[in-house]
């Protein structure tokens, strides 16, 4: 797993630039390989400071050090994804295929419980699909072979999937790209398959996937103000601001917190840091809002927001 999470984050480091030019959705801010990369490089990081031969362990120190150090709305996601894996797998030594078949299930259900909004065509339905395609896996076998078996043919669904997000999202069609995000995920999950081999990955442009990648000299699709479903991201896409921040809330505040985020901004992403030992507990807090402003006097009255976060949301130059 330590060597998952570094190799896959200097593969994303390698791609960022081809990603970032596909960066469309929720706003084309051109920094969801970049985003991604920086994330990833987190629970590499973490992975190396901890100590314990327990896989479950290791999902969630992490998980939790990326959720912490998340950026952007792809990078809280996967963070999302990787915390979550860890409840199955807790007093578990070693990764099996039924394990990472249930650890899958449960990140789907944090990925869907820290959405406010969840959007198909994204990285929400990579991750439907290759949990899918993971609890209908048959061979129950504890073997590697058998858990390397279904991680490639997680990497063939995934690849699909990926593809698909091309006519999912309104904003993409008849553009021939895919969804970045959605698209980071797939390598993630294919350096995975490649580390539980024992092989080297050599690099998306390489892979069976490498034409979904936009050169990096390439423009990133502008969305279109037209465009029904996301009309309000748009106008706070122009000018607003991403707002990332951690902050200690009870379960009811911080159902009203998302709530309240929800009607003044758009992309609310919110997950808890850790497990529940008292009555507060962390919370990572992600919204595209017009001036941080808004974010400060909704979160303000609950709790003190710490490690503020803010990146405008538009196309940043390469």
């Amino acid at each position: 797993m330590r060597r998952w999470l570094s190799v896959a984050a200097d593969a994303l480091d390698q791609h960022q630039n081809e990603l970032n030019a596909l960066n469309v959705f929720p706003v084309a801010d051109a920094d969801t390989g970049t985003n991604m990369a920086i994330t990833v490089r987190a629970g590499a990081q973490a992975a190396e400071m901890v100590n314990t031969s327990l896989v479950g362990e290791l999902f969630e120190i992490c998980g939790r050090h990326c959720l912490e150090e998340a950026k952007g709305n792809s990078g809280t996601l996967f963070a999302v994804v990787l915390a979550g894996c860890a409840g199955p797998l807790r007093d578990e030594s070693r990764l099996t295929a039924f394990g990472f078949a249930r650890a899958l299930e449960h990140a789907r259900t944090r990925v869907l419980g820290a959405l406010h909004d969840p959007v198909e065509g994204t990285i929400l339905s990579f991750v439907n699909d290759i949990t899918r395609a993971a609890g209908a896996w048959e061979d129950a076998d504890d073997s590697n072979k058998n858990l390397c078996n279904m991680i490639e043919h997680l990497v063939g669904v995934g690849h699909k999937s990926v593809r698909r997000t091309s006519t999912q999202l309104e904003v993409l069609r008849d553009t021939g790209r895919v969804d970045a995000g959605a698209l980071g995920m797939l390598i993630i999950v294919d350096v995975l398959a490649h580390v539980v081999r024992g092989e080297e990955y050599p690099g998306a442009d390489e892979r069976p996937y490498a034409e979904l990648l936009v050169p990096q000299i390439a423009e990133p699709v502008r969305k279109s103000a037209a465009e029904p479903s996301i009309a309000d991201r748009a106008e706070i896409g122009e000018e607003g601001v991403e707002f990332m921040c951690s902050i200690e809330l009870d379960a009811l505040s911080a159902a009203q917190v998302r709530h309240e985020l929800s009607e003044a901004g758009d992309s609310v992403i919110m997950s808890a840091v850790s497990q529940a030992t008292t009555e507060k507990i962390r919370w990572k807090v992600h919204v595209h809002v017009r001036e941080v402003s808004e974010a400060m006097s909704i979160l303000s009255p609950y709790g003190k927001p710490v490690d503020i976060m803010t990146e405008p949301l538009s196309a940043k130059e390469n």
